[in-house]
């Protein structure tokens, strides 16, 4: 779903809709009738704190609530219109925001500031705030990038990958699969284990993680709508894991 560049740049629309999405994904959280599983996944969480949170980009609007409420984080959200909104809504509650994204070719990349937000995510880390960001990298879906596994590789922190699903969501038929979660809903937060990579990875243990991390995330994120009721709506990402494979 692609939001309307007009709607976006008029004044008074820009300045209460961040408000409004604030508040309307707080009513979900506030509204859903959540389970976590495994049921020690938040304890792990702060155990392994400050953590890479990972999920895939159709899952993003519920997954700040992977993340135990006493740890402090930032997430990193892409620079365009759309994403512009998200980060003003997470400023209106108080979250900072890294503004970046990754992209398939260094070109791209840098023009989406991936290298800038790589840095900024290490300084983070290294001040003891865990980083949220989506492991796909635009336009193809449920394929991890390599980035995430290099943020890990280079700051010594684990990946946590995680899933938060609603049974009642609109599910929409754009790259990304995105999913607009409704209030009132049965929800699953499901954690995957913790990722550790080692400091000293080379090319080929970085892309054997990164085949890795896609595959733990399909799991979970597959067990997430099962739990939820839905397991017929979960789409597995594509077999062809070379997609992504410079992201």
């Amino acid at each position: 779903m692609r939001l309307d560049r007009k709607i976006l740049g008029n004044a008074a629309v820009s300045r209460v809709l961040p408000y409004l999405l604030a508040r309307y994904v707080l009513a979900v959280r506030r509204t859903a009738r959540l389970t976590v599983m495994p049921p020690d996944a938040l304890d792990v969480a702060r155990a392994e704190a400050p953590a890479i949170f990972t999920f895939w980009h159709g899952l993003a609007m519920m997954a700040r609530y992977a993340i135990p409420s006493d740890l402090p984080f930032v997430p990193m959200v892409a620079r365009n219109a759309a994403a512009s909104l998200i980060a003003e809504a997470a400023g209106t509650v108080g979250v900072r925001t890294i503004r970046a994204s990754g992209a398939q070719r260094a070109r791209a990349q840098h023009k989406k500031g991936g290298a800038t937000g790589f840095r900024q995510a290490l300084r983070e880390l290294a001040a003891g705030n865990s980083v949220m960001m989506t492991a796909d990298v635009p336009k193809v879906a449920q394929v991890s990038g390599r980035g995430v596994i290099q943020l890990a590789r280079l700051s010594g922190r684990p990946i946590i990958p995680v899933a938060y699903v609603s049974r009642y969501g609109l599910r929409f038929n754009n790259w990304d699969r995105m999913v607009v979660d409704l209030p009132f809903s049965p929800a699953t937060l499901r954690h995957g284990a913790p990722i550790h990579v080692p400091a000293d990875a080379d090319d080929e243990a970085v892309e054997r993680l990164r085949r890795s991390l896609t595959e733990e995330l399909d799991r979970i994120t597959q067990d997430a709508y099962q739990r939820t009721g839905i397991a017929k709506k979960f789409t597995p990402g594509p077999t062809n894991q070379d997609l992504a494979a410079d992201g």
